[in-house]
């Protein structure tokens, strides 16, 4: 591995064998160095690859202005996230959960705590994501000496969802959380029962309804061959469940300007029955 360039003495830009670069972090490691020299690998602690949609001088700007020590908890954080979810998370996410826990670690110290007004339907709709969030608060905490407000679960949480979803920002994966939020108010009106938050059914039904949501906002059309055929054999025999589906359309592309087809349909129609059938009346 090749140095390039040092941003500090612990944190340098560097090339890898396969001739892409990195950022390496270990103590002195942009220390004196030459470019073109050689690194000892055994004083590499950490390193993350550039992606290539990242912008250099962005990931310079943020080893510059983002403490160390806030980069090693974010980096703990996403292990555990990683653990948790099962699932591949966009590289990305270090930068920007790094970046939000080090403007919330400011704002705490200057008694500004801000309430995430998505705090309770975050902890619903993505309870496994909100659990590594409170783990995240519990570290931050210890860590710094602080005591930050349980809201900060919640917005921790949002970043492990839109690393998820690859959906572009957060502000868009907000406007999906919302999404999801009416669709279950339809649900909820529709059928007048509490939907049991605890089962399987439910959560891939939010599973489905976050997927289902942003093939909508990148106009992705689903489409399958002989799918007409099981829209109109489901519709007839879970009439209920159709028209809460249809409820739902109506508003989504009311709203939002979706265009369903009776491919989403079908499959909305499924998670519907399914998660609804097992729930409790009130």
């Amino acid at each position: 591995m090749k140095f390039k360039k040092s941003l500090n003495n612990n944190i340098a830009l560097a090339e890898d064998d396969e001739g892409c670069e990195v950022i390496v972090i270990g103590t002195g490691i942009g220390f004196k160095k030459a470019k073109g020299q050689y690194l000892d690998r055994n004083q590499i602690q950490k390193m993350f690859r550039i992606e290539a949609n990242d912008k250099y001088q962005r990931i310079e700007q943020f080893f510059h202005d983002i403490p160390l020590q806030i980069i090693d908890i974010t980096d703990q954080i996403i292990e555990i996230g990683q653990e948790k979810i099962g699932k591949k998370l966009n590289s990305s996410i270090l930068l920007t959960l790094a970046d939000h826990i080090h403007f919330a670690l400011e704002r705490h110290k200057s008694g500004m705590d801000v309430q995430n007004p998505l705090h309770w339907d975050i902890r619903h709709l993505y309870p496994v994501e909100y659990r590594v969030g409170e783990q995240a608060v519990d570290r931050i905490n210890e860590a710094f000496h602080v005591t930050m407000s349980a809201s900060e679960a919640s917005s921790i949480a949002l970043h492990f969802v839109n690393s998820q979803l690859d959906s572009g920002s957060m502000n868009q994966t907000i406007k999906i959380t919302k999404m999801i939020n009416e669709s279950l108010e339809i649900m909820s009106h529709h059928f007048g029962i509490a939907l049991d938050k605890e089962s399987v059914n439910y959560s891939r039904f939010i599973t489905h309804l976050r997927y289902f949501i942003v093939r909508q906002m990148n106009r992705e059309v689903l489409s399958f061959k002989d799918q007409h055929f099981l829209y109109d054999v489901l519709s007839e025999r879970y009439p209920s469940s159709f028209q809460c589906a249809q409820d739902i359309k109506e508003f989504m592309e009311r709203q939002h300007e979706f265009t369903i087809t009776p491919d989403e349909m079908v499959y909305l129609m499924i998670h519907i029955e399914r998660v609804t059938s097992h729930s409790d009346a009130n």
